[in-house]
């Protein structure tokens, strides 16, 4: 049942009631389409309203750009992969502040409480380019940002409303935003409602993937001058009724909270250039029911905070970022048959880190640019529920059952020091190059650690491992790049030797577990990733634009000599835009080989390959109004996805359909 907030209506309302004036002044059309080619650094900077597509939950519009991959287990809740990592080993940052999920299966990542219409940019850093972002982001940094709205001396507000529907999943989308204000501050006021029914693949079959998201934020702005930027924001953002036709369970409700104070000073002093400061905290209710046995209840909730104060400084040829940054995630997880607690999957897990950083870059000379930068951290979890039984048994003697090499610990604490550096050169004719090498730490995630759930009946043990050492990733990167008038391409490759690599694993499958059968549980190991990743862009003329990439990546696992679980095969894009005056067209070709290098001993399942072709146009009615519409797999192809995933209370592995054929459309109106 669609449920919206005060806060969501309240927004909607005002949005509702906004001047709208339509000028009939004709304007050109932007192009929409994907920028797939990559810097001199591995770094993709897209605008939110270049994506095209009928789906526009986040984690599947994202797959979008080269380079990312994500797993689906229903409609909502895609969850992300860079260079074959994913979770805790990626960094998402939205506006400066964190949002952890609160299921320990993953179906509400940190990308479903993100609502892509409400962001302005993305920036997509695959690898470890810099140590600023934040804790692990070893696989890489996705940034969701928001811009500060700008005014004219004339018109003191600005806005936009959008809706769309799509014939296959998605019934319809609302979006609308508005802005107030002047030199010396603003306010914006969004909000958005998205319900979407089960999709059908391409064979016809029905897939378990309806939900209704309600979502809103404020942002109250200061800007006394064009030194100082203060910001306070609240955001909200609500699922209910999610169906995950991957999963033995589904969501009644995932509801989470983010408020962020952020401030933003510039050329402060002769010493300092820039100040950026961030505080926040975000809190996730999650409710999980049993499809087979509705009286199996998982109640969880997580609480993030973080503060964040980086400063800026430049000293003749070099600028000097440094800081520091606090980061704390909270994780309750109560699973519960008729109202009685069988476990506490996460028993009460605070997890902190504190860090401090400092990061150089330094021109040689006119054409070569170096990066130098450290990070120390302290890294510090522990499970304050542990000793506590919950039902047969408490998490500790979980691990003490599950591990032979089980200490007895219920804290664990790490400390470390992650570092980068980058060289970066410009050449003759539009080349540029780029060697990267880096020694980062990831340690590990309140799941790995103290995941701590037993058998059921039919249902498998998943234990966390609480004297897991910090992955430890010493990669190399290194690209080259052309950019010519109406060409561009880029060639990257990647190696990253992983000491302490976070396995999960089958109990069967390792001497130092105790648990039999398919129950699972998380080992250190020595792994191995590699890849490499081309793109090119060609304008053939005025009015053509053609891009195209491809994606190679490889992982093992060196201690048991097998393949390391969810690596995508070679992958890729071929995209063509058309574009005039008022409109533009297109077409997206999308496409996957076999994928056969599977961790055959996790049961891992292979993969046909596949293609789709999606179609898109948009027309610009006027210069504030526009249309867009397309058909997203146009020939209903029968697909899945090659990324796995396993089911939290049955332990089987799983792969979900892709959507078939879908029609949509889109209007926007900006005033």
């Amino acid at each position: 049942m669609f449920q919206p907030k005060p806060l969501t209506l309240a927004i909607l309302s005002s949005l509702a009631l906004s001047p709208l004036t339509v000028h009939a002044e004709a304007t050109a059309l932007s192009t929409v389409e994907i920028s797939s080619t990559a810097t001199d650094e591995q770094t993709i900077n897209q605008s939110t309203e270049a994506l095209t597509g009928g789906n526009s939950e986040t984690g599947s519009t994202l797959r979008q750009l080269p380079g990312i991959e994500a797993s689906r287990m229903g409609g909502h809740g895609v969850d992300l992969f860079i260079r074959g990592q994913s979770a805790s080993q990626l960094n998402v940052i939205l506006d400066g502040a964190k949002i952890e999920g609160a299921c320990p299966n993953r179906m509400d990542p940190p990308t479903s409480y993100a609502e892509l219409s409400s962001f302005d940019n993305i920036t997509v850093v695959k690898g470890v380019e810099s140590v600023l972002y934040g804790s692990g982001g070893t696989g890489g940094t996705v940034l969701l940002e928001r811009s500060t709205p700008t005014f004219s001396d004339d018109k003191a507000y600005q806005g936009k409303i959008e809706m769309g529907t799509g014939s296959n999943g998605l019934k319809r989308e609302l979006n609308g935003e508005i802005a107030a204000g002047g030199n010396d501050g603003y306010i914006v006021l969004q909000a958005s409602q998205k319900a979407a029914d089960n999709y059908f693949d391409g064979d016809g079959n029905e897939i378990e993937s309806s939900y209704d998201t309600n979502q809103a934020r404020i942002d109250v702005g200061l800007t006394p001058s064009d030194q100082h930027e203060l910001k306070l924001s609240y955001e909200n953002s609500r699922t209910d009724n999610a169906l995950y036709e991957g999963a033995s369970m589904n969501s009644p409700l995932s509801d989470g909270d983010t408020t962020r104070l952020s401030y933003n000073g510039y050329k402060l002093n002769n010493s300092i250039d820039e100040v950026e400061a961030d505080i926040y905290l975000s809190h996730v209710d999650h409710i999980m029911v049993g499809k087979t046995n509705p009286a199996m209840v998982n109640t969880t909730e997580a609480t993030t905070r973080g503060a964040k104060l980086q400063l800026t400084s430049v000293a003749g040829q070099t600028q000097f970022d440094y800081g520091l940054q606090l980061e704390g995630i909270d994780k309750f997880s109560d699973l519960t048959n008729a109202g009685v607690s069988q476990w506490y999957m996460w028993p009460g897990v605070e997890s902190e880190t504190r860090a401090v950083f400092a990061e150089a870059k330094h021109a040689l000379n006119a054409t070569q640019k170096v990066t130098f930068g450290l990070r120390y951290e302290n890294a510090n979890s522990k499970a304050n529920l542990a000793n506590v039984a919950a039902g047969a048994m408490s998490a500790v003697q979980l691990y003490n059952n599950a591990y032979n090499t089980y200490s007895g610990a219920t804290e664990n604490d790490q400390t470390y020091l992650n570092s980068v550096l980058r060289l970066n050169n410009k050449h003759d004719s539009g080349y540029q190059s780029y060697i990267g090498l880096s020694q980062t730490y990831r340690a590990g995630d309140a799941t790995e650690l103290f995941i701590a759930k037993g058998s059921m009946g039919n249902t498998k043990s998943w234990v966390g491992n609480p004297d897991l050492k910090p992955e430890q990733h010493n990669q190399l990167d290194i690209g080259i790049s052309r950019f010519l008038t109406n060409y561009s391409w880029s060639v990257s490759a990647y190696y990253d030797s992983v000491n302490d690599y976070i396995l999960r694993d089958l109990g069967t499958e390792q001497a130092d577990y105790n648990f039999t059968g398919e129950s699972t549980g998380y080992f250190n190991k020595d792994a191995t990733l590699y890849g490499i990743e081309t793109s090119a862009n060609w304008q053939a003329n005025q009015n053509l634009n053609i891009e195209a990439n491809i994606s190679f990546t490889r992982g093992s696992n060196d201690t048991d000599n097998r393949n390391l679980s969810n690596i995508a095969p070679v992958n890729g894009s071929v995209s063509a835009t058309y574009s005039k005056a008022k409109w533009n067209a297109g077409m997206r070709w999308t496409f996957a080989a076999d994928q056969t290098e599977v961790n055959e001993l996790y049961n891992e399942l292979e993969t046909a390959g596949w293609n789709t072709l999606d179609l898109f146009a948009n027309y610009q009615i006027n210069k504030r109004v526009s249309l867009s519409a397309g058909v997203d797999n146009l020939f209903d192809h029968a697909y899945e996805n090659y990324l796995n995933r396993t089911d939290a209370t049955t332990g089987a592995d799983y792969k979900v359909y892709e959507p078939g054929r879908n029609i949509w459309a889109k209007l926007s109106a900006k005033f």
